[in-house]
């Protein structure tokens, strides 16, 4: 995997517990827009940095047809998700 670190914009659904799945999200990629479903949530754990505290999420999505590893970032306090690896 390889460091992209792009925002993105996250459809989540959120469980009454309060923990987060994440379901699809969408990313710019030279002036256009690509939807990309989260296939399965492969491993969930939790960082800080520059002392915020990050919910990271190692996932398995389709993209360009080929099934990837990705891992995405939340920003619990900026309330922002973040593309990190591909």
């Amino acid at each position: 995997m390889k460091v992209v670190a792009k925002d993105i914009e996250m459809i989540a659904y959120f469980k009454k517990s309060g923990k987060i799945e994440p379901l699809k999200f969408r990313v710019e990629e030279e002036n256009k827009y690509k939807v990309i479903k989260i296939n399965k949530i492969v491993k969930k754990s939790q960082e800080r940095f520059c002392g915020n505290k990050m919910l990271i999420f190692t996932c398995i999505s389709v993209i360009d047809n080929l099934e990837r590893i990705i891992e995405i970032k939340y920003d619990v306090e900026k309330c922002n998700w973040i593309l990190y690896k591909v």
